[in-house]
């Protein structure tokens, strides 16, 4: 499945959050509009086609002047809707910049 499709399903308000989403958003302070932003605006980063998911990282404001990184993971299987299976703010340890992983340093 390709990102418009999620997008349309999303706009459409064909989309479910799972609890686990709903936890992160608890604990690091956003919320289901900056969810639903980062989709729109977000790219693939990851696709995990034998699970029908994929990794979408997208930017979103979480007040005027602050924008943050969200990556969220979002299941295509059922043939109507899309659930957001979990969403979180990336590790800047494993994230270079967000649509990016941070490579490991080789020991000389």
């Amino acid at each position: 499945m390709d990102i418009e499709t999620v997008r349309q399903r999303l706009q459409a308000g064909n989309y479910l959050i799972k609890s686990h989403a709903v936890q992160h958003a608890l604990k690091e302070g956003f919320e289901r509009k900056h969810m639903v932003e980062a989709i729109l605006n977000g790219q693939v980063i990851e696709d995990y086609p034998d699970d029908q998911r994929m990794l979408i990282c997208g930017r979103t404001k979480l007040i005027e002047r602050i924008a943050i990184y969200l990556h969220i993971v979002c299941e295509y299987a059922d043939p109507v809707f899309i659930e957001i299976v979990t969403a979180y703010i990336p590790d800047e340890r494993l994230w270079e910049s967000p649509p990016s992983r941070r490579r490991k340093r080789l020991k000389r």
